[in-house]
């Protein structure tokens, strides 16, 4: 009888165990670092939330994919700013961290994924980057010509898609 009451708790106990264990899926490969859908998830919300949208608003499968490749895009151009030195001022960090933190939404999403300041503002600083390199791109490739917003969109879809192609990329299912 003791061994059934022990194989039972132990069961249970496993079974407990288990069952807060928070399972993560991994949606994409990026040269060995794992995008997970938690981090699509974050940052749907982070876009709700610039937008004046209720951060738990749901996102569609289509915006979750574009999601998805904003964040391997600016992986790789915070890659591609430090090896050809490309910064932002922390001054400008800092007023976009201040814009950030004023939003009605901002509090309850830093407390709910625990993310500290310093995460924050290297969040930030990925993002300011990511422009700042798309910035320059389009500069150069239009430094002889006014070109049109289409113009200007092509240019960097296409530009991205080179840089995806330089990596090692896999693409698994997004939930």
């Amino acid at each position: 009888m003791k061994i059934f009451i022990c194989a039972v708790l132990t069961v249970f106990i496993l079974f407990k165990a288990q069952s807060a264990e928070i399972v993560e899926t991994v949606v994409a490969n990026l040269n060995g670092r794992a995008i997970t859908y938690s981090e699509i998830i974050q940052e749907g919300e982070l876009i709700n939330i610039e937008n004046n949208i209720p951060p738990d608003t749901s996102l569609s499968p289509e915006l979750k994919r574009k999601i998805l490749d904003l964040v391997i895009f600016r992986i790789i151009a915070f890659q591609e700013a430090k090896e050809k030195n490309i910064t932002v001022e922390d001054e400008e960090v800092d007023r976009k961290v201040k814009t950030y933190k004023a939003n009605v939404y901002m509090n309850d999403f830093l407390k709910r994924y625990e993310i500290s300041d310093l995460e924050f503002k290297t969040m930030i600083k990925m993002r300011l980057l990511g422009d700042k390199i798309t910035e320059d791109f389009v500069k150069r490739r239009f430094q002889d010509k006014e070109a049109t917003h289409e113009e200007i969109t092509k240019a960097v879809l296409e530009w991205q898609k080179n840089l995806f192609k330089k990596q090692r990329l896999v693409f698994y299912s997004i939930p």
